[in-house]
């Protein structure tokens, strides 16, 4: 056998076609990209949530404002609407003023 065989075999053996399936090495399971925690995809779903939730509350504090105070007029209730309007005029500034921090970040928060 000359010496040019035996380096002819020996390339072959060590060229990865020429090996074995036997011998693969299993790569694993590739999951799609969606289902990896991404921190910053996290913040900015939280944030979008979380302003979204200030707006509704805030909007369902207003319409269930007003549609207790038509509720009592019609009832003729006068004098708890103004405890009612005492109420709704502390709530109105904490909710209002969550609502525009929330979206206020939403908006303005590093892209």
């Amino acid at each position: 056998m000359a010496a040019s065989d035996v380096s002819n075999q020996a390339r072959q053996q060590d060229s990865p076609a020429a090996g074995n399936s036997e011998e693969m090495v299993e790569g694993g399971f590739v999951s799609p990209l969606q289902d990896y925690f991404v921190e910053g995809k996290h913040r900015a779903d939280t944030a979008r949530r979380l302003a979204y939730a200030l707006v509704c509350i805030l909007g369902g504090t207003v319409f269930i404002h007003y549609a207790t105070v038509l509720i009592l007029v019609f009832k003729g209730k006068g004098d708890a609407i103004e405890n009612l309007s005492r109420i709704f005029n502390v709530w109105l500034p904490v909710i209002a003023s969550l609502v525009s921090g929330a979206v206020t970040y939403y908006f303005t928060r590093e892209k």
